[in-house]
């Protein structure tokens, strides 16, 4: 049974991201997923393996969402050149690694492939937050 914090915070960004854009939108994702990684490091220093499962759990749900709308853009992008799958193609290579990543963190208990995932992702992010300033620039001028 979800706690009522759990089911608050998830109704909030449930919320939020029904207003925002599908750059805003995946920008929160990586939002969510780092500071579930970040969540996750604590208790693994402080050696709460329960609390770090839960962490681990939510990251790999984040990382299934991003990875399935990766997916979606290379089956909507069949249609177009090679090229154009190229990004999806990566995305979907960095989301494999992140998931590498978590699953050895869960079989190790090591902090070092959180580091690794986050790394990864936190550049992406800042790509993802760079396009969502300019759609909501350009929202705002229309």
């Amino acid at each position: 049974m979800k706690s009522p914090a759990t089911e608050y915070t998830r109704h909030q960004y449930g919320h939020l991201a029904r207003k925002e854009s599908v750059f805003q939108q995946t920008s929160l994702l990586y939002q969510l997923f780092l500071d579930d990684l970040d969540r996750c490091h604590g208790h693994i220093n402080s050696g709460d393996s329960a609390a770090r499962g839960e962490r681990i759990h939510h990251a790999l749900s984040i990382l299934m969402v991003l990875r399935n709308q990766a997916l979606a853009m290379v089956d909507n992008q069949q249609d177009r050149p090679p090229s154009a799958n190229e990004l999806p193609a990566r995305l979907l290579e960095l989301y494999d690694h992140c998931l590498a990543c978590l699953t050895s963190v869960i079989a190790d208990n090591d902090t070092a492939p959180l580091n690794t995932a986050r790394s990864m992702i936190d550049t992406v992010k800042g790509a993802w937050d760079e396009l969502a300033l300019q759609q909501g620039q350009m929202t705002e001028t229309c």
